[in-house]
């Protein structure tokens, strides 16, 4: 069916297979090489084959609620890959080689109850990254690295309870950062983080607008959520 140079290979654009119990992708997958979205969800994948890295027109992967393990180093070959979602899995860590994904904007890995910080280690070079979600995994810190992602608009950590901090550099170097979010983790007074007020004024300029008397109206009914649970002990 995905012979190298078939013509059903080559005419496939957007492949999902979500639901179907799947335990393998067949590594002819590489042949289909005009595939421009990849989803997996709500399978029994153990692994990726080698060769999806040949899927260099490749925009979207996903493969949420899987029992993936790893991800073949093979994935920095995708040059226009965009959105990587991994969640619900049981990965341990990333590849470095993401970094060479140069269009890589959106990597969400939450619930991987295995994936610790050398994770995020794997995503500090990713200089184009918008958004990382790692909620719900077993990360204990935060890399200071993270502060390169000078595009980094979103960054999750909900739900990993033994984180006790945000590195400054990441307050003060992620200059687009405006949603921290890392509700259920062990931060206390991060108001004393040095570049936290930075951070907090661009959430506020972000979400908010000033109108007359001097008010400001947020979007969220609850008001203005910083993403922390605790401010002072």
């Amino acid at each position: 069916m995905f012979e190298e140079g078939g013509e059903f290979a080559l005419a496939l654009r957007n492949v999902d297979a979500s639901n179907n119990r799947v335990r393998e992708i067949p590594r002819e997958i590489g042949n289909c090489v005009n595939v421009t979205r990849l989803v997996m969800t709500k399978n029994v994948l153990e692994g990726l084959p080698v060769q999806i890295g040949q899927l260099t027109r490749l925009k979207t992967l996903i493969i949420d609620d899987n029992r993936l393990v790893e991800i073949p180093e093979s994935v920095g070959s995708m040059a226009a890959l965009a959105t990587l979602s991994v969640r619900g899995n049981a990965l341990k860590t990333l590849p470095s080689s993401l970094a060479r994904c140069a269009s890589l904007k959106t990597v969400r890995v939450s619930r991987n109850p295995t994936l610790g910080s050398e994770a995020l280690d794997a995503l500090a070079f990713c200089h184009g990254l918008e958004e990382i979600d790692a909620s719900a995994c077993a990360i204990t810190i935060v890399p200071a690295a993270l502060g390169a992602l000078k595009k980094l608009k979103i960054l999750n950590v909900d739900d990993n309870v033994g984180v006790e901090t945000i590195p400054s550099e990441i307050f003060k170097s992620c200059a687009a950062l405006t949603k921290l979010t890392a509700h259920g983790t062990s931060i206390r007074n991060i108001e004393y983080v040095d570049g936290y007020d930075d951070y907090v004024a661009r959430v506020r300029q972000r979400h908010g607008k000033i109108i007359s008397g001097n008010s400001m109206i947020v979007d969220d009914e609850r008001g203005l959520d910083l993403g922390f649970d605790h401010t002072r002990d």
